[in-house]
């Protein structure tokens, strides 16, 4: 009887209907996380580097990836708006619903401001415009003393480019360098006529 009575105690009914109460939270919590972190279901980023942009995108889209496009860049031998880089890379997995960022070829190449390369050194004139993304330019070599000092910057007509123009990144560059040797006057040819005054004269 006094083993009834304390199990009916009201103190013990309370412990009993929290300890219900915890079990039955921590079972949907559980559940709840499981749905909200997508537990156990996961995708493998696509490779999708090279395809046009429309294509890529749905590709990723039948994955259940999101994607941003967050970049372009100009690569001359690469389809115009196909995409370069991915991220997270190629064969990583990731939760569904996830955000890929894309890195997409423009369709064209960017403008660059044109930098002050006369009086450098061949070298750093060089190291300068590749660094800001021309692609193509050859060394002229021009009769002067300085070997090595950059004169100025042409085109492939022959016309100057001149510091602080913005031109395309891929246009062909002509660095004018001095030769390290001074210019040689060519010899003149002899007139025929006036050898022949000259032969008379001596006889």
């Amino acid at each position: 009887m006094k083993i009834r009575n304390l199990f009916w105690n009201i103190y013990v009914k309370n412990i009993l209907i929290a300890l219900v109460i915890l079990v039955v939270l921590i079972f949907v919590v559980m559940q709840w996380l499981n749905v909200y972190t997508l537990h156990g279901k996961q995708v493998i980023i696509p490779d999708v580097k090279g395809m046009p942009v429309e294509e890529a995108t749905l590709v990723l889209t039948q994955k259940s990836l999101h994607y941003a496009i967050v970049d372009s860049m100009y690569v001359r031998n690469k389809p115009a708006r196909s995409v370069l880089e991915i991220t997270p890379p190629v064969g990583t997995n990731v939760k569904e619903g996830r955000t890929v960022y894309l890195t997409v070829n423009s369709a064209a190449a960017q403008l660059v401001t044109v930098p002050q390369v006369a009086d450098m050194s061949r070298q750093q004139a060089e190291t300068l415009l590749r660094s800001l993304g021309f692609e193509s330019f050859r060394i002229q070599w021009e009769p002067g003393i300085y070997k090595d000092l950059v004169i100025g910057l042409e085109n492939t007509g022959g016309a100057p480019i001149t510091a602080g123009s913005r031109i395309s990144a891929s246009t062909p560059l002509v660095l004018l360098v001095y030769s390290g040797e001074e210019a040689v006057s060519p010899i003149p040819e002899w007139d025929e006529t006036l050898l022949e005054e000259l032969n008379e004269y001596e006889y």
